[in-house]
């Protein structure tokens, strides 16, 4: 995983986000279970949750909460979790 970047990442619902890599790889990552951590816990509210943007190829929040790239690569896709 070498130099992984988000390229795109839409709001779907709840803690729920698509993803698009600089690897053209999409997926769906449920964010709720790091919710709980302390570090994250400005984004409980889903309007501030809601308000992410793409810096340096990273998701983050103007709160200073952010998830890099190749953590959000290593999480299972919840698209093919659903399929079963």
């Amino acid at each position: 995983m070498n130099n992984i970047k988000l390229t795109k990442a839409s709001y779907v619902s709840e803690y729920t986000v698509n993803l698009e890599f600089s690897t053209n790889e999409k997926m769906t990552v449920n964010l709720e279970r790091f919710i709980e951590k302390p570090e994250f816990s400005g984004l409980k509210d889903q309007e501030i949750f809601k308000d992410f943007k793409i810096e340096d190829g990273n998701l983050v929040w103007q709160n200073g909460a952010h998830f890099a790239a190749d953590f959000l690569y290593g999480l299972p896709n919840e698209t093919e979790l659903s399929c079963s």
